[in-house]
């Protein structure tokens, strides 16, 4: 993805920033209110800039409301470790120790259950974001393979990636695509959005048969869903920075 000078443009009466990013991912023009608050404007390269432009200014009426919701200032992992030091790795938390250093290392030390993770000093929330993202990379894969193999269904492929909307969804050929920040859950509510998408391998729906299976495999789903609604918020920039 390529990134162009921001351009200004009035919105509610007060002149707003917004970046252009032309994105070989993008299918289609689409704004993004990310906190500070960031306005991005992607865009696919089949697609000119005068058509994005007209596509911006065609949406100013949603752009208020959205910034008027935006959070003010960009989340913190740095300071999020500060504050929970520790991950949810396969089936347990994992204390997290960080250190300052030259550059992002992750250290196990499995006696322990404990994570020692070494950030540069010079940019540290990227780091943090390297760092926490390969840790899911392996855990995340183990949590599916650990619940899997428990309630008796098959997984084609296990995809960690950085969505901003969802924590998870699984496809129609058993690809379960889950979001890096997982691990930033306690192990219940961890383990509830992998087989909330496990269930999906039953009902590709929201079926009640899909909700009886859910509840077949997660009692508590109930209280463990609402744990998460309740998370969204301070987990979801994390790592955006």
């Amino acid at each position: 993805m390529s990134e162009i000078p921001a351009i200004s443009i009035h919105v509610g009466g007060r002149a707003v920033q917004v970046w252009p990013q032309v994105s070989e991912r993008a299918r289609r023009v689409r704004i993004a209110v990310k906190p500070g608050p960031k306005v991005v404007l992607s865009y696919p390269s089949h697609t000119s800039p005068a058509a994005a432009l007209a596509f911006l200014k065609d949406n100013l009426a949603w752009l208020e409301k959205a910034l008027a919701r935006a959070r003010p200032v960009q989340a913190s992992l740095v300071t999020h470790f500060e504050k929970f030091p520790w991950v949810t790795l396969g089936d347990r938390l994992w204390e997290l120790s960080v250190e300052s250093g030259g550059r992002t290392k992750v250290q196990l030390l499995q006696e322990f259950d404990k994570i020692v993770l070494t950030l540069p000093s010079e940019a540290p929330e990227a780091g943090a974001a390297r760092a926490v993202r390969r840790l899911a990379e392996t855990g995340l894969n183990l949590a599916v393979e650990r619940l899997a193999t428990r309630v008796g269904v098959q997984v084609e492929q296990v995809s960690v990636r950085d969505q901003t909307t969802r924590w998870g969804s699984c496809s129609a050929s058993g690809v379960l695509s889950l979001n890096w920040r997982l691990i930033l859950l306690p192990p219940l509510i961890h383990d509830h959005v992998i087989l909330h998408e496990l269930a999906h391998r039953r009902h590709m729906d929201h079926s009640d048969n899909f909700w009886r299976q859910l509840a077949a495999w997660d009692k508590d789903w109930r209280h463990h869903d609402r744990e998460l609604t309740k998370r969204w918020g301070s987990l979801m920039d994390l790592g955006r920075a």
